[in-house]
């Protein structure tokens, strides 16, 4: 456990004069810092250097293979790169078109690495008046003066960082736990009284597949638990209800510093499934293809406008800038941002997320979300984990195909599973909603936040069933 850094010990203080020193050559020539460490500490001590500094900041994977890493540094185009506690690199400027395009109180820049399921590395261009603005509103969303934040997650993700620039913000006390002690421990200690922690839904899968009644305990004395980073399934939402635990279901990604709707534990006790509404910062509207505003339950595409927006992509933004168009950098300030996600608003302004655009299948003529299916193979109690993509087929366009990892203990007779799975949603979904191939596996490969490895799944799958992974 580490103390809030707003304690201002001699370790700490200490540490951020090291960094200080390391780091101000960086400074006089405005190079970048490319930076990827394991230590939480460290990364936060860098954050704020980097703000006092003047030094744009690029957060890295730490767990980045050599490939991935060269990606960054190629991306970032020079500047220096420190790699588990190693400066190296030279103090070549960041972009100056990029530097001239940012407004003064942006700078120094915030890079947050996203889209980290299979593609190319990039960053969410943030600054401190981004995640500031979106700290702001969870502390007034939830009403409260110190925000106390236990951490399970990494800095280089959003959800990870924002809970350290809650609590340094709000004066609150920020505790790093770690995440592999946490969920093997029978108890945790008792969290200080208004409290919140931050979860993605495979941690609290995890954490309630044997719940151990010390550390239900201790999950029931938070504030709320923020779960967000994917869907939670009904079976898990059903649980976490039972065992009263004050889950706070959310929706936001990188490009808005976390959350921007975020339903209260009062609302998730009596049985709401939605997202919860509008954080005070940021306001949400349904659009169809054709970017018009569409009516409450209407089904569409979610667009965002809130303060704590990024700037836009890094070094997609870099190349608009090198060609002269400013605005791009801006445009989702300016226009707001369409993540490319499916819901609708309910007469009273929750928001119910169906899933990502680039998830739906359609297959002969029928519209399937794999969300909604992957939710229900997960509520028949006979899977620990499964995806579900769409696969070209000669006959229906496209036919839905779920990769499921069986739960441990039952029977792994694949036919036998098949049939009660196929029973289960027999049940529960309309037939053209059905997986119509079953593949089996030890384990889906996902990040800490579980995203799936979208693009290495689907080539898996594809190559299993003896077909091009690709829609033709």
């Amino acid at each position: 456990m580490f103390p809030n850094p707003c304690c201002h010990s001699v370790t700490w203080r200490e540490r951020l004069s090291g960094l200080e020193e390391q780091l101000r050559p960086l400074a006089e020539k405005t190079a970048p810092l490319l930076l990827a460490d394991s230590d939480p500490l460290q990364v936060w001590a860098a954050v704020l250097t980097c703000q006092k500094l003047g030094i744009p900041l690029f957060l890295g994977n730490p767990k980045w293979g050599e490939r991935e890493w060269a990606q960054a540094v190629a991306g970032l185009g020079g500047g220096w790169r420190w790699r588990q506690g190693r400066l190296e690199g030279d103090p070549s400027p960041l972009n100056p078109s990029l530097r001239e395009a940012v407004p003064s109180f942006h700078w120094p820049l915030i890079g947050i690495p996203t889209g980290g399921s299979g593609g190319q590395v990039k960053w969410a261009i943030h600054s401190w008046r981004t995640l500031s603005a979106s700290a702001k509103a969870h502390q007034q969303h939830f009403g409260v003066d110190c925000v106390h934040s236990y951490c399970l997650l990494p800095l280089h993700h959003i959800s990870g960082l924002m809970q350290a620039v809650r609590s340094w913000l709000t004066g609150g006390q920020w505790i790093v736990w770690d995440w592999k002690r946490q969920q093997q421990a029978e108890a945790w200690d008792p969290p200080l009284p208004g409290s919140f922690l931050s979860l993605v839904p495979t941690q609290l899968q995890r954490l309630l597949l044997n719940p151990q009644p010390g550390v239900v305990e201790s999950l029931r004395q938070f504030r709320a638990i923020l779960v967000g980073g994917g869907p939670t399934w009904p079976s898990l939402r059903q649980q976490a209800r039972q065992l009263h635990l004050p889950l706070a279901l959310t929706y936001g990604m990188t490009e808005t510093a976390s959350q921007v709707c975020t339903l209260l534990p009062e609302a998730f006790w009596q049985g709401n499934d939605s997202l919860g509404r509008p954080l005070p910062h940021a306001t949400l509207q349904i659009r169809s293809e054709q970017g018009d505003p569409l009516p409450s339950d209407a089904v569409g595409f979610i667009h965002i406008r809130a303060k704590s927006l990024a700037l836009g992509h890094y070094p997609q933004a870099a190349l608009r800038v090198s060609g002269a168009e400013h605005f791009g950098l801006r445009q989702w300030h300016q226009q707001g941002f369409t993540p490319g996600d499916w819901g609708y608003l309910d007469s009273q302004g929750h928001l119910f997320w169906l899933g990502r655009a680039d998830d739906l299948i359609l297959t002969g003529g029928e519209k399937v979300m794999a969300a909604e299916v992957e939710g229900e193979v997960r509520a028949s109690g006979w899977v620990d984990d499964v995806w579900v993509l769409g696969l070209p087929d000669a006959e229906w366009g496209q036919q839905v195909v779920a990769v499921v990892v069986p739960k441990t203990g039952l029977p792994a007779i694949p036919q036998e599973l098949e049939m009660h799975l196929k029973q289960h949603l027999s049940r529960q979904l309309s037939p053209f909603k059905h997986p119509k191939r079953w593949l089996w596996c030890t384990g889906i490969p996902r990040n800490l936040q579980g995203k799936v490895n979208r693009q290495q799944l689907r080539q898996w799958a594809a190559q299993q069933l003896g077909i091009s992974p690709q829609v033709s």
